[in-house]
């Protein structure tokens, strides 16, 4: 939402939640899979443009950098 603002957007409301999936892996447990799921409502934005954002703070946020050996799934959707 940051980097939307500062774009000049406003957005009126950012959900992420993150989904860790943990599985056995020769016989130890590691997280394999982390799908972050992110809902917006951003008045005055294409969906292309929001689209570009996400991905944007998604490879930028610090957790993302800190766990860059785990597939990082983003399903981001703009809603009305």
């Amino acid at each position: 939402s940051h980097e939307l603002a500062e774009a000049g957007y406003k957005p009126e409301k950012v959900d992420t939640t993150a989904q860790v999936h943990l599985d056995k892996v020769d016989g130890d447990f590691k997280i394999t899979k982390i799908v972050l799921d992110s809902e917006a409502h951003v008045p005055d934005i294409e969906k292309e443009e929001f689209l570009k954002f996400a991905e944007g703070a998604k490879q930028g946020c610090p957790v993302s950098q800190a766990l860059k050996s785990v597939n990082i799934e983003l399903k981001a959707k703009l809603v009305n």
